[in-house]
């Protein structure tokens, strides 16, 4: 007699596998679905020889008005702002470039919806499963960022591999900006559209210089209406950065173009609304290998904020007029790493930002939020730690504003 393991009545591994070889003798019906595509003159193709074609493996996420920028050679350089770069002095320096007047608070109309927004435990439920869904869950996995230590330069690390950063903002804010849509009902979701992955560009000049602006929006917000100006007068002096320029930390390039590129036409009545920005630290960093500050980083939300605010002034107003503004243009930007959110509202009021006795433009922003502290597994179970649910309140104030 042949010895074998010994098997309980319900034993679970032997009860799946015999399930497995029964399902996969079955044979797909025809349900006629195919006959009726290939009649409309679609064609169908194998998901094994998508899966296995080249394009599928070499695919790249595309920006909107990625292709249409055509690169020419300039004598006189232009200082550009991009999405990798850090402004040295932060705020202070983005201030004097955009001559902007900083306001560490979100205007009124934010406060009053802030303190009506009631979030239900159903909806904090689901944020928290966003969040570990996103930091945990997500089965895309890919090879990390090299691991460097400025004591060691020389030490290879050993690689590892997880859930892109990329990925996991683009899912958190998915589902977040969902429960907004879920929170403010169809009136409101029927003035919104979300666009993901937009490019902006163009050209302003400041005294004897040229300042360049290509940057890019992951996930844009437009609305059927313009937001409102902010009302009220701000006033405050312009700090003083001397010896340092303006520019500096802001390299010099001479391959640009001078065209505005943005998503929106005269002819299509959509306007700016909310602008969400990724901040990846490996992406994202000083001249100098020295970690991003908190004033930096909130520096990077401001100017991506003024680019599209000045974008879409220079399609309004075109390239002449541009310094004319009947109406002052005011776009809300939200950054974030994943896990710390900084909230912005700019309004531009004048695009002659080296005329310092003409009007100014407003940034009004608050301090970083954390919507949690960890997210991680502890002992083989996955934690939640430090949970906000103040940071929804926040994304909700400002999807609602008009």
């Amino acid at each position: 007699m042949r010895l074998t393991n010994k098997l309980c009545a319900q034993h679970l591994g032997w009860t799946f596998k015999k399930h497995w070889l029964v399902q996969g003798k079955r044979i797909p019906g025809d349900t006629g679905a195919v006959e009726e595509v290939i009649k409309n003159g679609i064609t169908l193709q194998s998901v094994t020889d998508i899966a296995k074609s080249e394009a599928h493996n070499q695919r790249e996420s595309k920006y909107i008005g990625e292709e249409v920028i055509n690169l020419n050679w300039n004598t006189k350089p232009s200082y550009l702002f991009g999405d990798n770069n850090i402004l040295l002095k932060g705020i202070q320096q983005a201030v004097v470039l955009t001559n902007t007047i900083e306001e560490q608070s979100l205007p009124g109309c934010i406060q009053d919806s802030l303190e009506r927004v009631q979030i239900t435990g159903l909806c904090e439920r689901n944020i928290k499963e966003a969040i570990v869904a996103s930091n945990i869950f997500s089965a895309d996995q890919a090879k990390l960022p090299k691991t460097r230590d400025n004591f060691r330069i020389g030490y290879n690390f050993r690689r590892e591999y997880g859930i892109p950063k990329e990925r996991k903002i683009s899912i958190l804010l998915n589902k977040l900006i969902t429960e907004c849509e879920k929170i403010a009902g169809r009136d409101i979701n029927c003035q919104r559209r979300i666009i993901d992955q937009v490019n902006f560009n163009f050209t302003l000049p400041r005294k004897e210089e040229m300042l360049l602006f290509r940057v890019k929006a992951e996930k844009f917000i437009t609305s059927s209406r313009a937001l409102a100006p902010i009302k009220g007068i701000f006033d405050s002096e312009i700090p003083n950065i001397y010896p340092l320029k303006s520019t500096i930390s802001m390299p010099k390039e001479h391959l640009y173009s001078n065209k505005t590129i943005s998503p929106f036409s005269r002819d299509i009545n959509f306007h700016p609304h909310t602008i969400f920005i990724y901040f990846d630290n490996d992406k994202v960093a000083n001249l100098h290998d020295v970690p991003v500050n908190l004033s930096q980083f909130q520096s990077r939300n401001m100017l991506k904020a003024f680019a599209v605010a000045a974008a879409r002034a220079k399609q309004l107003y075109g390239d002449s007029d541009v310094e004319k503004l009947t109406r002052p243009i005011v776009v809300q930007s939200i950054q974030t790493d994943g896990r710390i959110f900084h909230f912005g509202v700019f309004q531009l009021n004048d695009l002659r930002i080296d005329d310092l006795g003409g009007a100014k433009n407003y940034w009004f922003h608050s301090s970083n939020l954390d919507l949690f502290e960890k997210c991680e597994y502890v002992s083989g179970r996955p934690k939640l730690i430090g949970f906000n649910k103040d940071v929804l309140r926040y994304l909700y104030a400002f999807y609602i504003n008009s």
